[in-house]
């Protein structure tokens, strides 16, 4: 219940079964300081007994003081049994009110089962305390793991570091502190430690055989009975233009709350806020309320003990109209790249205030401007951009284009019209190459660590670069994640990746969840709306794609009313000219997430969304894609020829319909347009309008994907279109297929159905159905699969994270061809990659063949990567012709050369001129093979050339008649003596 007074203060109620407790005294049981290896308390002389190699030994990191080591890390698996017991006196008459003091560090990964600390009867009967390098969690049970409340969190700093902990037991409520700090509260878990019904004591040691020993330590154990648990009995909530429990803003303002626990010793005063709805109001962690847009939102502080809550009504207004303009306008400058490398975000609405946006260009043919004339498609989502911002590239090659301006002009209402400009350079497209290999990106566990690796993060594998095999993965960077993540929840799971549309580029994204922190349930509640994505050009070295807005955390790009933003993929929608992004979700009635929409089998239920982006960076606002009333998650696409290919997880446990009958199995589904929605499972539907259901069962379990095998693969069928596809049921199961075969999948004709299908085989040519997973990727967990070339493949192969790896340019030919009648020179250069090569190559005479001339010039090469020239008449001997490689560094320079030219003999049959140059700065010939800005043949000299030509010409006939003016003046002279 909330009570609203003037003065700008929002008040709660003081839950009435909880009252301040004034801090009670504590009694002294047992204490140990482990000094000169003492092993009995101080107090009443318990002695600790130790097992299995335990030990004393003094720790330079805790100032040379002595305190109980447990190293069970060792290799050697027979020596990790090292625990330590304490008499069961202790606990035995302590009551049901204890508190534990002791400072303690682990050595041990999150990764499973184990006991720091247990106290109890046995494995059904316990209080355990649990310590890794990452997290603690305190539990009690009295009927094993089938009732054991608990709580675990995430703990930063705490691999192999001391810090001071104390556990507080009161009848049957348990709090864990950490330096002072609350890490952890449960209350009113039912059990006492009374019910426990026996007081043995390990530290170290698990009563559940078979559980790991602990690796860590612990000193300075102090044991009190009594317990000085307070919790908060009331929050309030004061700020600046709080009245009545409410906030009036307007959009843009901000404003500062601030939370108030009483009573002052409760044990924690820390609070969590919330917004009801972030798309009208945000509240950061610290209570800054921001206002986005107008509406409503309520704005909740939490206390972090007890759960209590605090309230405020926010309102927000509009702002006037053409200040909201400019605002959008800004807005939408702000997301525009200075160099496109592909379509770009011109949206047709304002972010933040939907004012109608107008964009116009200087160049329509290079990046288009809005359609004034646009019309929505009768299905499928409409173009968020109406028609602008489609790039047109210049051929590789060819150069950046010149800048085109940009102009957004927008309007709120009846307001005034806002306009600002923006010029972008429209990049040449990028150097492709044929794919070589393939790239995989997969995660690994829930736990934080798994074997001694990361947890939650992402790992790559790439292929053998030996061969073109999709069955020949290996992990890179010495099997370490490639990505990690300190922000959102800190965990990385669901990992897709993609090409880029012109292949610049490949971007990455992934589910920001990290399971441990909420547990399933709470996570498909109260989950993350953001998505985690990512840009590289060599599948290594990653950058956030809103880095450039100082930014090291996800995008949200779900909705403030879903619970959950799972297993996000992507692909390139030809009718937007733009990526649709969709991911698993849950919907609630409203942005609190209390209350879930349930399905038709009278329970919560996920469905799939999807967001439009053309950057990774800018989404709009999600929409629900598949909703049938039944679960289901993790979609993936592909397309064969016009139809795009869809295959879901069924996530109900049976039955999703008539149709979908097989629970937690995969189904194929086909439509034409990519956004067209599914509200039912249906072998009838219309595939222009909705898509069609195919095949149920088609797969097992989740995170289903597909791959086009490589021209060269040598799994390759004859047809050259055998594709893989797989899903995760305990690794990646894969099974082989082919283009054709799914285009010829219907429900009276499933694939699934083929003989054969779900029996394992060897993979190869023209397989079909289940195949072995030797050669897939490690981890195999939920993930994609992308083809790269030569230099990518072994750039992954090359890195890791102590020495990051880039792409290195690959090693070129230059073949030259020489028709001596025609004088007619022909340069071709390759990549060892057999990619594109582009640039110019520079033909320069030898010094030693130039006598008394000098020539050279440069010729561009054409999209094949040769040139044609016609040599001119005076040049003879030896020629050089050098490949110096092109602006993006890819392609290694090369060189070749061409002997025994003879000069052709000029009419006049007199020697050439003496110190003349003939130099060429552009082709005398070239040959163009298509593509715009081609340069038509030119069958003579360049300008330079034939200028200075003209000039070597003109000096030879002056010179030959100087000589026969001489001879002939010689020969009177003489006649007449």
């Amino acid at each position: 219940m909330l009570l609203s007074f003037a003065g700008g203060t929002a008040y709660a109620l003081e839950r009435p079964d909880v009252k301040g407790q004034e801090a009670g005294s504590l009694t002294p049981v047992a204490s140990y300081d482990f000094s000169q290896g003492n092993l009995s308390d101080s107090v009443n002389g318990y002695a600790m007994t130790l097992h299995g190699g335990a030990s004393i030994g003094a720790f330079g990191d805790r100032n040379g003081n002595e305190a109980l080591n447990l190293q069970n890390g060792q290799s050697d698996a027979a020596k990790n049994v090292q625990y330590a017991q304490l008499p069961s006196e202790i606990f035995g008459s302590i009551g049901n009110e204890a508190t534990i003091d002791f400072a303690a560090k682990s050595r041990h990964a999150d990764d499973g089962n184990y006991f720091s600390l247990a106290i109890g009867k046995d494995a059904s009967h316990y209080l355990f305390f649990y310590l890794s390098k990452t997290s603690a969690k305190l539990a009690v049970a009295d009927n094993g793991w089938h009732n054991e409340p608990s709580f675990k969190e995430q703990l930063d700093n705490n691999d192999g570091i001391w810090h001071d902990f104390r556990i507080i037991i009161k009848d049957d409520s348990m709090a864990l502190l950490r330096d002072n700090k609350l890490v952890g509260i449960k209350t009113k878990t039912g059990i006492k430690l009374s019910d426990l019904g026996g007081s043995t004591t390990y530290i170290g040691k698990s009563f559940y055989q078979g559980d790991a020993y602990w690796n860590g330590a612990i000193d300075d154990l102090k044991i009190y009975k009594g317990a000085d648990l307070v919790m908060p009995t009331g929050i309030t909530v004061t700020g600046t233009g709080l009245v009545n429990g409410s906030l009036a803003l307007t959009e843009n303002d901000e404003r500062q709350l601030t939370a108030t626990i009483t009573p002052e010793n409760a044990i924690s005063q820390e609070v969590s806020w919330a917004s009801s709805n972030p798309s009208v109001a945000t509240v950061d962690a610290k209570g800054k309320v921001k206002a986005v847009k107008a509406g409503t939102s309520t704005i909740t502080a939490t206390s972090r003990a007890g759960g209590l809550v605090s309230s405020v009504d926010v309102t927000v207004k509009p702002l006037d109209p053409e200040t909201a303009a400019q605002d959008d306008v800004d807005a939408l400058i702000a997301g525009i790249p200075f160099q496109a490398t592909g379509n770009l975000p011109l949206l047709a609405k304002g972010p933040r205030h939907d004012a109608d946006v107008t964009w116009t260009s200087s160049d329509p043919g290079r990046i288009s401007p809005t359609d004034s004339n646009y019309q929505a498609p009768a299905n499928g989502a409409a173009d968020p951009y109406r028609g602008a911002g489609i790039v047109t590239r210049p051929s590789y090659g060819q150069g950046d284009s010149k800048k085109v301006s940009l102009t957004a002009t927008a309007k709120v209402g009846n307001g005034r019209t806002v306009s600002r400009s923006v010029d972008v350079v429209v990049k040449e497209k990028p150097r492709s190459a044929p794919n070589v290999g393939y790239a995989s990106v997969t995660f690994l566990s829930d736990a934080d660590k798994t074997g001694g690796k990361i947890g939650e993060a992402l790992y790559e594998s790439a292929t053998s670069t030996e061969r073109n095999d999709f069955f020949s993965f290996s992990p890179i960077n010495n099997g370490d994640p490639v990505i990690t993540s300190k922000t959102d929840t800190t965990g990385l799971r669901d990992p897709y990746v993609l090409r880029s549309h012109d292949g610049d580029e490949y971007y990455m994204i992934a589910t920001d969840l990290k399971v441990s922190r909420q547990g399933w349930g709470q996570n498909q509640q109260y989950g993350s709306l953001k998505i985690e994505a990512w840009k590289s050009k060599d599948m290594v070295n990653w950058t956030r794609t809103n880095a450039e807005d100082g930014s090291d955390a996800g995008i949200v790009v779900n909705s403030p009313n879903q619970g959950m933003t799972w297993a996000p993929e992507a692909f390139w929608d030809d009718a937007l000219n733009a990526y649709v992004v969709f991911f698993s979700s849950r919907a609630y009635t409203d942005g609190s997430r209390s209350t879930a929409i349930n399905g038709k089998k009278g329970s919560p239920y996920n469905i799939v969304r999807y967001a439009i982006t053309r950057d990774f960076k800018t989404f709009t606002p999600a929409k629900d894609w598949q909703d049938t009333g039944y679960s289901r998650i993790d979609s993936t696409v592909f397309k064969i020829g016009s139809y795009y290919y869809r295959m879901t997880k069924n996530e109900e446990n049976g039955a999703a319909g008539s149709y979908v009958v097989d629970g937690k199995s995969t189904f194929l589904e086909r439509s034409k347009c990519l956004t067209c929605t599914t509200s039912s499972s249906d072998p009838d539907a219309d595939e222009t309008s909705t898509w069609r259901l195919l095949d149920q069962r088609l797969l097992p379990f989740e995170g289903p994907e597909s791959i086009a095998l490589n021209k060269d693969d040598v799994n390759q069928n004859e047809a050259g279109d055998a594709m893989v596809i797989m899903a995760d049921s305990g690794g990646y199961q894969p099974f082989m297929t082919s283009k054709t075969d799914l285009s010829k999948t219907d429900w009276s004709h499933r694939l699934s159905q083929t003989p054969g299908w779900f029996t394992q085989k060897k993979p190869g040519k023209g397989v079909t159905g289940y195949v072995t997973d030797d050669g897939m990727p490690t981890p195999k967990r939920h993930g994609a699969f992308v083809a790269v070339p030569r230099n990518v493949l072994e750039a992954m192969h090359r890195y890791t994270t102590a020495n990051p790896s880039h792409l290195e340019p690959v090693a070129s030919t230059t073949q030259a061809d020489y028709a001596p009648d025609s004088r007619k020179l022909s340069v071709t250069v390759k990549a060892e990659d057999q990619g594109d090569v582009a640039g110019t190559v520079s033909i320069t005479q030898s010094p030693a063949s130039r006598l008394s001339q000098f020539w050279t010039t440069d010729v561009q090469l054409d999209a094949d990567g040769k040139a044609t020239l016609i040599v001119p008449d005076e040049v003879s001997g030896e020629i050089r012709i050098d490949y110096q490689g092109y602006t993006d560094k890819l392609v290694k320079p090369s060189s070749t050369k061409v002997t025994g030219l003879v000069a052709k003999a000029a009419d006049s049959g007199g020697p050439g001129p003496s110190d003349t140059h003939l130099s060429q700065t552009s082709p005398i010939e070239q040959v163009k093979a298509g593509g715009a800005g081609s340069v038509s043949p030119e069958p003579g000299l360049s300008q330079t050339g034939a200028s200075v030509g003209v000039i070597a010409l003109a000096a030879l006939a002056c010179a030959v008649l100087a000589i026969c003016w001489l001879r002939s003046a010689g020969y009177r002279s003489a006649s007449r003596h």
